[in-house]
């Protein structure tokens, strides 16, 4: 309960506003051991094929939350964030496994945006997706409160257990008059939401899963959750201030 209740006040000023903007993306770090064959019960029965139920755990979650950060505007997802953390933490097959709070005091740097969280959470692969994260450019003149919302799926080498983390940063944003996006010197928020598959319960309910969720491979995942480049003015494409290391960290067995 103390993690749902906290899913819910993060940011809660700012999602009262209705000038508020969601950046998302996802992430996936370590060996992707899923059978790109199997199909149905497999996916949930088999530890090894978890990576992509976990993957199609939390497409559908924010899918029914209609948290759709590929087809979806910054300003249109953040009336929705929140319903997608909710039905994410609450799945019945993930266990909770603490978080983390984190005042962020940042001087308008991005590369210091970057090392204040990696400091934190002593984790470079969340900080630098984060990081990735920070819009480049910004449109609209009313959006100043920003969330940065990453979801880290990750399965190790060597094991079966796959993990979750739900990061979240909140901060104020500014634009020149180009529209060109900057960072002040200002405290932000962090917060990341640990969670853990339950295998046994998966593969006990996999009949059920199979005929109720999708499946969603782990690059699946990663594309339904990364919101779209912002273009500027001259149609050219601008994010982040560097590539987006979301792909660059997965590791597929091949079969």
């Amino acid at each position: 309960m103390l993690l749902i209740k906290a899913v819910l006040v993060l940011c809660s000023a700012t999602v009262a506003l209705a000038s508020h903007a969601v950046v998302s993306g996802a992430i996936f770090d370590g060996m992707d051991t899923t059978n790109p064959r199997a199909k149905g019960t497999e996916i949930w029965e088999n530890p090894a094929n978890h990576a992509a139920a976990a993957a199609s755990i939390l497409t559908y979650s924010a899918s029914n939350a209609d948290f759709r950060p590929a087809e979806q505007p910054p300003k249109a997802l953040g009336s929705n964030l929140a319903a997608f953390m909710k039905k994410a933490s609450t799945f019945p097959g993930f266990r909770e496994k603490g978080e983390n709070d984190h005042k962020l005091r940042l001087d308008g740097s991005f590369s210091q945006f970057e090392e204040t969280i990696r400091h934190h959470l002593d984790d470079a692969i969340t900080a630098r997706g984060l990081r990735d994260l920070i819009p480049g450019y910004i449109q609209d003149k009313s959006l100043k409160e920003w969330v940065l919302s990453l979801v880290v799926l990750s399965k190790p080498e060597n094991s079966d257990k796959v993990n979750i983390k739900l990061a979240r940063v909140c901060l104020t944003m500014s634009r020149d008059k180009s529209g060109t996006a900057y960072m002040e010197k200002q405290t932000a928020s962090l917060k990341v939401s640990n969670l853990q598959v339950n295998s046994n319960f998966l593969a006990e309910h996999a009949e059920k899963f199979a005929n109720q969720i999708p499946v969603y491979m782990v690059h699946d995942f990663i594309d339904f959750f990364a919101s779209p480049k912002v273009p500027d003015e001259d149609n050219d494409m601008i994010f982040g201030d560097s590539d987006s290391c979301s792909k660059r960290r997965q590791t597929i067995l091949s079969w």
